[in-house]
């Protein structure tokens, strides 16, 4: 499935911030920001719904993630 969510990571170092935490709290996904994106759109590849997690994670640093649409696709 592919997530697509609406954050205001706005800056590199925000950006280093949130990059260690979803790299190591969600090991099997793959993602990307598109800090040139109006909405700083997040992409999120996985085989399961992590939603809420990186929600949750989003808000607990203080910056705004907000869950767009889910497309369900394979695997990678």
């Amino acid at each position: 499935m592919i997530a697509v969510f609406k954050t205001n990571v706005s800056t590199d170092n925000e950006l280093n911030v949130i990059s260690p935490l979803l790299n190591s709290q969600f090991k099997e996904i793959k993602w990307n920001i598109d800090l040139w994106d109006s909405d700083k759109i997040l992409r999120v590849d996985s085989a399961r719904d992590w939603t809420k997690e990186i929600t949750e994670l989003f808000n607990s640093i203080g910056l705004r993630c907000i869950n767009l649409e889910i497309f369900h696709s394979e695997p990678f």
